[in-house]
């Protein structure tokens, strides 16, 4: 059934809506073959959550010390200790922001210290991307062009590890190296330039302690900072650390979707975020006597696949198949044909071990901070790579063993495959159109008309990646080139928009382009640690008009929110002037730009307050020239967005979508 959220001002999908709307048919079928074998997935636990907390979803609810919880209402402005509406949405967007900060600071940790393992011979991995670290190494200050690789590497890996951890004043030098000249200038202004995540954890939590910090202000201004950290000491560092060790990606042509997995095969899906695993794995299915003991326990061979960010990692550097975002892991595991899945860090949802000992699944956690109770856990710390091989050999031999233990009668494998192109960065996008130098001319002349990321996560609150699909439809339709990533560029995947195929529902100008390069309207980056490719097409551009980041044609949607670093990188893309839409508002009192939100109860916060005024009006564009727009419908966000660029097109000067139409029509 339908629920309509008063809160949210939108309709949220039931469990039937999501089947019926999934725009991916294997899903749609694996909801409903779920659904006849009586397995609880994720669409009946958010079913059961209904209707949820009111306050909770606008972030009008404090938890933060024993005098509470207090909640913000007409009959009480004020939480116990004083705090009012403005401390309370800013003390939970800080704390959310902190929290998604050590998500990603934990992922960069990790590669780090396989990287300074590798350049000290300590881990046996083949540095990939040469030509990257000398990049990386030349832009820190840290290499010559005499330097050996391992010397690079390990000093590249020892100043990434002091912008994790700094805690005496400095500057982050890989923020140095890798933000916009013009940014960095910004940030210094308004004084936000941060030291380390580390640090901007401590003094978040410190802020939104009881008693700490009274300044709706400053917690803001810390949540930028905060949010700088995660971008340059986590997001860069992670992307750039695998680019190092297993190379950059290019475009590639490959399948992907549910039906890849193969039932007489062996079928091992990596999910997470550090591809670490995923290359040994790799590595150990190829050994002969693996294939002996495959063939031995009767499969025809073994099929590596991905979900989640690892599956990203997968699909551009090997062309292994990935299948899924996070929300689909049940799902994929309610095949019956899977026979482990190996996971790392973070997106591993408990409810997966319940579907996993219901088709005979082994769950392997390698992460040492992510634990689940029945699982396996087979430990890889790069402080301890000692026995690294050996695991990834005894997760293949599990994998093998769970293969000859199956129940083949429960085996129900949707057969849709789907063909795409994915793989790209910053260089290759540019490349695609010729060069940067030649790509601001097609999007000052309206050919282009903007540039859309696409990113973050899927949530039932939407259904089933409808909002995601939907809205990169119509963007394509009017000429916008979509560059998507994490679970968000997963769905376009599966629903056919990563081909080059696909250009042909673009408009002229876009679609001649797509054509001619023989390149797909969405753009795949990878993961969503490679967020920060998308930054580097739109810094490179932004220098190559001469323009400053705010004033350019772009937008970031994020449709479906999910978990706290979706927050951190929502505060990272304003911070550097990118005007965001987002679907569901992230626990802000914020109502959509759609028809007015009904009062919901007596207590309600009304739809013009001061979080509206800061986020939609006048607060960010002026600290840092964006504004956060809230429209939970698709077809309105889409309209939404094209309205910015229009405007900003307006504002430069360019050439609008009319006068390039008739352009073109006279060409």
């Amino acid at each position: 059934m339908k629920y309509h959220s008063k809160h949210l001002g939108a309709d949220i999908a039931g469990k039937e809506d999501a089947q019926r709307l999934a725009p991916n048919p294997a899903a749609a079928e694996m909801i409903g073959h779920l659904d006849e074998c009586g397995i609880e997935t994720v669409l009946d636990r958010f079913e059961a959550q209904q209707p949820q907390c009111g306050f909770g979803l606008r972030g009008l609810c404090c938890r933060m010390c024993q005098w509470g919880p207090c909640k913000i209402t007409a009959k009480s402005p004020r939480g116990v200790c004083g705090r009012t509406m403005e401390l309370i949405v800013m003390a939970n967007l800080l704390r959310a922001a902190a929290a998604g900060a050590s998500a990603q600071a934990i992922h960069a940790h990790d590669m780090i210290l396989t990287l300074l393992g590798v350049s000290r011979g300590e881990i046996t991995l083949d540095m990939k991307g040469s030509n990257r670290l000398r990049d990386v190494g030349y832009a820190m200050n840290v290499a010559f062009s005499w330097s050996p690789l391992e010397e690079i590497a390990e000093k590249v890996a020892e100043v990434m590890l002091e912008d994790l951890s700094r805690m005496t004043d400095g500057d982050m030098r890989g923020l140095k190296a890798f933000a916009p000249k013009e940014r960095r200038a910004a940030w210094a202004e308004l004084g936000v330039l941060p030291r380390s995540a580390s640090f901007e954890v401590l003094e978040a939590m410190h802020m939104t302690t009881m008693g700490a910090c009274s300044d709706d202000r400053a917690m803001f201004l810390q949540a930028l900072r905060t949010s700088l950290a995660y971008a340059y000491s986590g997001l860069v560092t992670s992307s750039v650390v695998s680019d190092i060790l297993f190379g950059v990606p290019e475009p590639v042509e490959a399948e992907v979707n549910y039906g890849v997995l193969k039932p007489d095969h062996v079928n091992i899906l990596v999910h997470g975020h550090s591809p670490v695993m995923l290359e040994k794995i790799l590595e150990k299915v190829e050994a002969p006597e693996i294939k002996e003991f495959a063939r031995e326990t009767g499969a025809a061979g073994i099929l590596v696949g991905g979900m989640c960010c690892t599956g990203h990692e997968a699909l551009s550097r090997h062309g292994v198949p990935t299948v899924t975002g996070a929300m689909g892991q049940e799902l994929i595991v309610g095949t019956g044909a899977v026979d482990a899945v190996v996971v790392d860090m973070q997106c591993v949802l408990p409810g997966m071990q319940a579907v996993a000992e219901c088709f005979g699944t082994e769950i392997v956690t390698t992460c040492r901070s992510n634990r689940i109770p029945g699982a396996t856990h087979v430990p890889f710390d790069p402080e301890h790579p000692e026995t690294l091989d050996e695991d990834a050999v005894r997760v293949v031999r599990m994998a093998i063993e769970a293969f000859g233990n199956r129940d083949r009668t429960q085996i129900h494998i949707p057969e849709y495959t789907t063909k795409v192109m994915t793989g790209f960065t910053r260089e290759s996008v540019f490349e695609s159109f010729g060069s940067v130098r030649k790509m601001v001319p097609r999007i000052a002349e309206g050919e282009v008309r903007g540039i859309v990321a696409m990113v973050g996560c899927s949530t039932p609150k939407a259904g089933y990646e409808t909002a995601h699909v939907e809205i990169a439809r119509e963007l394509v339709s009017q000429g916008i080139l979509v560059l998507a990533s994490g679970c968000s560029a997963h769905a376009m995947l599966n629903a056919g928009l990563c081909s080059p195929e696909a250009a042909k529902d673009a408009a002229p100008g876009l679609r001649a382009a797509c054509e001619a390069a023989g390149i797909p309207p969405v753009l795949v980056v990878g993961s969503c640690s490679d967020n920060t490719r998308i930054i580097q097409v739109f810094a490179g551009l932004a220098h190559e008009a001469r323009l400053a980041l705010p004033q350019m044609p772009f937008v970031v949607s994020g449709p479906e929110l999910a978990n706290e670093k979706t927050i951190g990188q929502m505060l990272a893309v304003l911070a550097h002037g990118l005007t965001t839409v987002v679907g569901l508002t992230p626990s802000l009192p914020i109502p959509a730009l759609g028809p007015s939100v009904e009062a919901a109860d007596a207590g309600s916060t009304p739809n013009r307050n001061s979080m509206v005024d800061f986020f939609c009006d006048e607060g960010l564009p002026s600290l840092v020239g964006s504004r956060l727009v809230v429209e939970p419908v698709p077809s309105r966000a889409a309209l939404a967005i094209v309205s910015i660029i229009d405007e900003k097109r307006s504002a430069l000067g360019w050439t609008t979508a009319a006068e390039s139409a008739a352009s073109l029509a006279d060409k």
